[in-house]
């Protein structure tokens, strides 16, 4: 296959707040190639993303929409663009419905992924600013600067909020994996690849604002990661104490507290975690968080 050849993938429900934008800015501020396909899977949604996304196709014909009339999960909907990825592509580029690329990151991307022997590269996550950047946003905040230290200090933990692949490495997901991007590095360095931290290329992400929606949002990564590290043995870099304290001397003194808050919380999320796993509730189709939802 073609590396030169790109497909944009994103899997979008009930994204009419946050779709149009990602679009105009994938169309306008990365210089996508003109033979780049971008592909939006539409699950189940019952807001206006479906539309938002065909009247986006009429301007730019890059741009198809692939509508689900029922949500089957986020592993389903990934499928369906591996398939067509692995078809026509070489490189096959994720980003979130919610999530927007800095200008000329994903160029980056792709850029690194063709020098290296990577079999995937990812953008850095920064939380997007909100009007009122209150507790939680301060505590996310340290999250995300904690996964940026760690995947420079120690092992890269794939991102997919904005990645880059080569799709001779993508693999289906079995569709009650409830974390997609720990098992799509999990195959990738079972397949003797390395994944690549590309931190100049940035991606700003929506969070929770709120501590419940925090809550929830850090228990189903920890299901996630239960889920995965029982089956495959395969555990992330970030979830690792030692790894998470090695980081810690490298923040500020403000950045340290909002990090033991944020311990506090991380600690609650996962023994809520680990009842719900133990009962056998793995959420592998998500319940959205309302928080990352709203217009901004």
């Amino acid at each position: 296959m073609d590396m030169h050849k790109m497909l944009v993938g994103i899997c979008a429900y009930n994204e009419e707040n946050n779709i149009g934008k990602l679009l105009r800015n994938l169309i306008s501020e990365q210089n996508l190639p003109d033979n780049c396909k971008i592909v939006v899977v539409c699950s189940g949604c019952t807001d206006k993303t479906p539309q938002i996304v065909n009247d986006f196709q009429r301007i730019d014909k890059r741009i198809t929409a692939i509508v689900e009339k029922v949500r089957k999960g986020k592993a389903n909907a990934l499928n369906k663009i591996f398939g067509i990825a692995r078809r026509n592509a070489g490189i096959l580029v994720l980003v979130n419905a919610d999530a927007l690329p800095k200008e000329g990151s994903i160029k980056k991307l792709v850029l690194k992924l063709l020098h290296t022997n990577a079999g995937a590269v990812f953008a850095r996550p920064v939380p997007l600013k909100e009007k009122h950047q209150g507790l939680c946003h301060k505590i996310v905040w340290v999250i995300w600067r904690l996964h940026h230290i760690i995947s420079i200090l120690q092992k890269p933990k794939l991102s997919g909020e904005l990645c880059a692949i080569n799709t001779s490495y993508l693999q289906d997901i079995p569709e009650y994996i409830a974390t997609d991007e720990p098992f799509i590095e999990l195959n990738i360095r079972k397949q003797g690849s390395s994944i690549v931290y590309v931190p100049e290329a940035v991606v700003y992400i929506r969070c929770p604002t709120n501590i419940v929606d925090l809550l929830e949002h850090r228990k189903r990564i920890w299901i996630g990661h239960m889920q995965l590290q029982k089956t495959t043995g395969f555990k992330v870099s970030t979830s690792s104490v030692i790894n998470i304290m090695s980081a810690i001397p490298t923040l500020s003194l403000s950045e340290i507290f909002y990090a033991f808050i944020g311990g506090i919380i991380e600690v609650i999320a996962y023994f809520r975690a680990k009842i719900a796993f133990t009962k056998g509730t793995v959420p592998y189709v998500w319940q959205p968080i309302t928080s990352t939802k709203t217009l901004i």
